[in-house]
């Protein structure tokens, strides 16, 4: 049979008008030999591939009758991708004339076009579920290999690990970010061959990373993960050790969502490493409540804020020598329809959503409009402190944006210190030293909260320029003060002072505790001993007088 030159051109407009629709997949091409298959009575076509010896075949189309597999027409091709193709067409019933033979050399080169293309859209789908550093599973690809994985087995049969590497940064500054990506690389070869073929893991970008672990081995992987040693790209005798933070969550429950993995598993992580600073969290259910209702505090931060329920209450500091109010910190709480919200609560939840300098910013407005509003009513204010997140940190106009605030306030800036918590992270070392820096240039006051709480280091008190140490209450809060604990914070308070910065000690309630730190040399005092926190309103009256 042959064909005319008009139902040819016919069939193969028919042809290329299918295998364009979408979605790109190699079952489109039956689709689209179907719709011709009986006018060039097509009983097979398939297509073998031949990559470096790694042979796959498909069978793109096939009608049930029976075929005349030595009457097939063959075409054959070499690309630089998919390696040597052949496509066959096998006739049924006669042999295919040379008008037929002539067009199916067309549908030969367009099903490879399209094989081309299936094969392309697949590394294209590929590449978009793996991390480009590492070629790990990224976020999407770890959650389809979870889905995958499941349809065996059970949620509740597994734990989530979110984990993120310790002192990364320090690698990078030592090795160098060419040398350091190595070094990343190798370490996800290692820990991608840690896992047994029923777990998956996955790696989140930066040194954040996810796993989905059966419980057997739960154990056996926080302690792999916990050390590993990789060797230097530098020096292959050289063994770098990388540590984790982690966070687990051990899944009780199998009515959960894919996605509920790799969130639970990031929120525990953020739990060990923001929220309770230890190498490992375990999360529960309770916990998991608790996280919750951090979630509405954040779907009901822009309301609160634009309603100004955030108020401001004042905790005395008191000259304990003189019994005479000298200072005061801000503190911020959130009166919600009549009832007080803990800042236990909301204060956490705002540092993980990044909406913390929202707050901390709107505190420090509020409490220069209070100074200025005791001014003008004939009150002498005292120094306030204002605190800001450690998190507020990643806004690197930081320092200006509270230097603008201040100054249009109209407030003096001896008036207004800015007080932030010691870190032991070196980055966040080095972002802290810069942003004091920064606010020193501007004139404003600064303060060093929890001073001695974990691991303090002198270096904050000789590379920061800070005008005051407020000493953790940790070195109080005791029944039995002992010797060392007084040589301890009598040295601190003495260094301090011989370079020139104030001390404060918070958390004084007792009346032993406030004569231990005046023999160590400290005499102002903030805690519950003189006052608790206090509304404005009452703050006002201690103005008044100032005297206790």
């Amino acid at each position: 049979m042959s064909l005319k030159l008009s139902a040819a051109g016919k069939l193969h407009r028919e042809f290329l008008k299918e295998i364009t629709n979408e979605p790109v997949e190699i079952t489109r091409l039956h689709v689209a030999l179907m719709k011709t298959s009986e006018d060039l009575h097509l009983a097979l076509v398939t297509l073998v591939a031949d990559k470096d010896g790694d042979i796959t075949e498909h069978t793109i189309f096939e009608n049930g009758e029976p075929p005349l597999t030595e009457d097939a027409v063959k075409f054959f091709y070499d690309t630089s991708i998919e390696g040597e193709i052949t496509v066959s067409f096998v006739p049924t019933g006669t042999k295919f004339s040379k008008d037929e033979a002539e067009l199916l050399e067309l549908f030969a080169i367009d099903c490879l076009f399209y094989f081309e293309r299936v094969g392309a859209a697949k590394r294209a789908e590929e590449a978009s579920l793996r991390n480009y550093q590492t070629g790990m599973l990224n976020s999407g690809g770890f959650i389809r290999q979870v889905m995958m994985l499941l349809v065996q087995r059970h949620p509740s049969d597994y734990a989530a690990f979110g984990f993120n590497l310790r002192g990364f940064g320090q690698i990078n500054r030592r090795f160098g970010r060419r040398a350091a990506d190595e070094i990343m690389k190798r370490y996800t070869y290692i820990i991608t061959g840690s896992i047994e073929p029923d777990e998956a893991i996955g790696h989140l970008g930066g040194d954040n990373f996810v796993a989905f672990i059966k419980k057997s081995r739960e154990h056996e992987f926080l302690g792999f993960i916990s050390e590993i040693y990789v060797p230097s790209p530098l020096d292959d005798t050289d063994m770098i050790r990388i540590g984790a933070t982690v966070g687990i969550w051990d899944i009780e429950r199998d009515d959960i969502d894919y996605g509920d993995i790799v969130d639970t598993a990031q929120i525990a992580l953020q739990q060990a490493k923001n929220v309770m600073r230890q190498p490992v969290v375990r999360i529960s259910e309770h916990m998991l409540n608790q996280i919750s209702r951090q979630k509405e505090v954040i779907d009901k931060f822009d309301e609160a804020i634009n309603n100004e329920e955030f108020v401001v209450y004042y905790q005395p500091k008191v000259n304990s020598r003189t019994n005479t109010l000298v200072g005061a910190e801000g503190l911020v709480r959130w009166m919600h329809k009549g009832e007080m919200i803990s800042p236990g609560v909301f204060i956490p939840a705002l540092e993980q959503s990044g909406e913390i300098v929202r707050l901390d910013k709107y505190m420090l407005e509020h409490i220069c409009a209070d100074i200025i509003r005791w001014k003008e009513a004939g009150l002498e204010p005292v120094p306030v402190s204002v605190n800001f997140s450690r998190r507020d940190l990643a806004e690197k106009s930081l320092a200006k944006s509270i230097n603008n605030i201040v100054s249009e306030s109209g407030v003096i800036k001896d008036l207004i210190q800015v007080e932030v918590t010691e870190t032991t992270d070196l980055d966040e070392h080095g972002e802290l030293a810069e942003f004091i820096n920064q606010l020193y240039t501007y004139g404003i006051m600064t303060a060093i909260d929890d001073f001695g709480s974990g691991y303090s280091t002198l270096s904050t008190l000789r590379e920061f320029q800070v005008h005051t140490l407020k000493i953790d209450r940790s070195f109080i809060n005791t029944d039995d003060f002992s010797w060392k604990d007084e040589i301890i914070l009598t040295d601190i308070i003495h260094m301090a002072r011989e370079l020139d910065i104030h001390v404060v000690t918070e958390g004084v309630e007792r009346e032993d505790q406030l004569q231990f730190v005046n023999r160590a040399g400290c005499d102002v005092i903030q805690g519950y001993f003189y006052d608790r926190p206090l509304p404005v309103s009452d703050f006002e009256k201690r103005l008044k007088s100032k005297q206790y």
